[in-house]
């Protein structure tokens, strides 16, 4: 439990909602927290209460409207620099992850992204920021993030490489986007394995209508597909393609 130097009565509310936290009445211990907060004088205390609401109405109760604009708050009132980043870090992630409003993660993402200068944190900031501008058809600007992100990358070199082919892919430019899958499984095997990325290199095949290598390159790498039904529903498919594509001499029977 936090040892606040609250005021008073702001800390009777304060204790009472710690209380209701732990028996997971959610709504009671943020209207509680909200009369410490309106009660407490001193920054850092009203701080920690604001940020245990906003929290709480993010991860508990899933209010991510209310969550940011106590965040918006804590930027604006909190003398406390560790918090404003944090704040802003997620308001960037609740428009991305949760309201999927992709137009302002991208937005606050870029803001947060002048102001955080490890470079781990900025690996994942870039990342989101790349996927979000994918989300909203704008390629080149993906495209242009993830390769300026590359240049320094570390921690998220593979994910943002999986980015670019998959970004790649929507933009039919096929050959470029295999390429990029073929040096995530040269360099990280494991990685491409994990994220079943043999699948989304059959699909490129099947959209270049290569039914045959889309076939080859499955029955190849079957023994790292785990999901063996899916793997055998898509072989079926793209056997019924291949036999159905037009000019497919030496395959009807």
């Amino acid at each position: 439990m936090i040892n606040l130097s609250c005021q008073p009565r702001a800390k009777k509310f304060y204790d009472q909602a710690i209380l209701k936290v732990e028996k997971r009445e959610f709504l009671d211990a943020v209207d509680l927290l909200e009369n410490a907060s309106e009660l407490e004088k001193d920054n850092l205390t009203w701080t920690k209460i604001n940020f245990e609401i906003a929290r709480l109405l993010r991860f508990e109760i899933q209010d991510y409207n209310k969550a940011l604009f106590v965040y918006k708050n804590l930027i604006l009132k909190s003398e406390n620099t560790e918090v404003r980043l944090s704040s802003q870090q997620a308001i960037g992630e609740i428009y991305f992850e949760n309201l999927m409003n992709y137009p302002l993660a991208i937005k606050e993402l870029l803001l947060l992204e002048t102001l955080v200068t490890d470079a781990e944190r900025l690996e994942s900031i870039r990342l989101k920021i790349a996927q979000s501008y994918r989300y909203i058809g704008n390629h080149k600007l993906a495209l242009e993030t993830i390769d300026s992100a590359l240049r320094t990358a570390k921690n998220q070199k593979f994910h943002l490489l999986k980015l670019k082919a998959q970004t790649l892919h929507s933009m039919e430019l096929y050959d470029e986007a295999l390429k990029t899958y073929e040096s995530i499984l040269s360099d990280a095997p494991q990685f491409f394995s994990l994220e079943n990325l043999f699948t989304a290199v059959s699909l490129i095949y099947e959209e270049k209508q290569d039914y045959k290598m889309a076939i080859n390159y499955l029955t190849k790498y079957q023994d790292k597909i785990e999901n063996k039904s899916y793997l055998e529903l898509r072989l079926k498919r793209l056997s019924t393609k291949l036999v159905n594509k037009p000019f497919a001499k030496g395959v009807r029977k």
